[in-house]
């Protein structure tokens, strides 16, 4: 049995898009982009991190948010920079990838 089924992982989504779109606002979308930037769940909810070393040892999932398919395609087309129409398909990755991680902490998962 999962930990994280559809509504938690739609409501889990909802607060990644929120703290991809705070940290889109006060840095700039080259900011998301950049190595060590991610995003990681813990038992206080979401939140983006700067390092892998931010993500704390108590962290149920994390992923590096230029790893994700969406990040990966601007990377790999030479743009820097990341358009807010991105962070919807940004959000819905990182929660994608996180929740597979939380997944695979219950028993048989």
């Amino acid at each position: 049995m999962p930990l994280i089924g559809p509504q938690e992982k739609a409501e889990l989504e909802a607060l990644v898009l929120a703290k991809l779109s705070a940290h889109f606002d006060q840095h700039g979308g080259p900011a998301l982009l950049k190595a060590g930037v991610g995003v990681v769940v813990n038992a206080d909810g979401p939140a983006v991190f700067t390092s892998l070393r931010d993500t704390g040892a108590a962290a149920l999932g994390f992923v590096e948010t230029r790893t994700l398919f969406t990040a990966m395609c601007l990377v790999t087309e030479g743009k820097n920079d990341l358009p807010r129409e991105s962070l919807e398909s940004l959000a819905k990755e990182a929660t994608a990838a996180v929740v597979h991680q939380i997944n695979r902490i219950a028993p048989g998962g």
